[in-house]
Parts: structure tokens; C-alpha cells; sequence
């Protein structure tokens, strides 16, 4: 199942950096390196600004990072909702 596919059937929500990372954490063994080194950078970036992303938000990020959607895709996925 892609990770575009599970984040529709996700839905933990976060509400600080160490609930992202736990979900993140969640996916861990199904990351590269490289992937979970860019996933983890993104979500402390973002927590910086005081922004924790949920399960379908880190979901997605994964899937645009596999190449399973792209920006656009993201925009128009999220205007939709």
C-alpha cells in the first residue's frame, strides 16, 4: 500500500514536536536513511516555527518524497478537502 493510500486511512493528530517525531518514529523501519534524515529535518524545521505535523501530513510528505505525488497534486489534494 503506498503512502499516499495510508494517509487516508490515518489520522493521529500532533501537538508538539515529539508527538511528529513519534509518529515519524512509527515508520522508521520502512524509511531509508536518507529518506528518515529528510523527513526528520523537515519536521524540525517546521516545529521550529511552532508547527507539528499530523499522521496525514507526514504520510503525504513521504509519498512526495517517494515520488508517489507531487506539489501540485498536494495543493489540489488539500483544496479538495
Amino acid at each position: 500500500m503506498s503512502y499516499l493510500e495510508r494517509r487516508a486511512e490515518s489520522g493521529r493528530e500532533s501537538y508538539s514536536k515529539s508527538d511528529a517525531l513519534s509518529i515519524l518514529a512509527h515508520y522508521r523501519s520502512e524509511l531509508s536513511d536518507a529518506e528518515y534524515k529528510v523527513m526528520m529535518d523537515t519536521l524540525c524545521s517546521l516545529a521550529l516555527e511552532g508547527i507539528y505535523l499530523n499522521e496525514k501530513d507526514i504520510l503525504l510528505n513521504i509519498a512526495q518524497l517517494r515520488g508517489e505525488i507531487t506539489y501540485k497534486e498536494i495543493v489540489a489534494l488539500i483544496k479538495s478537502a
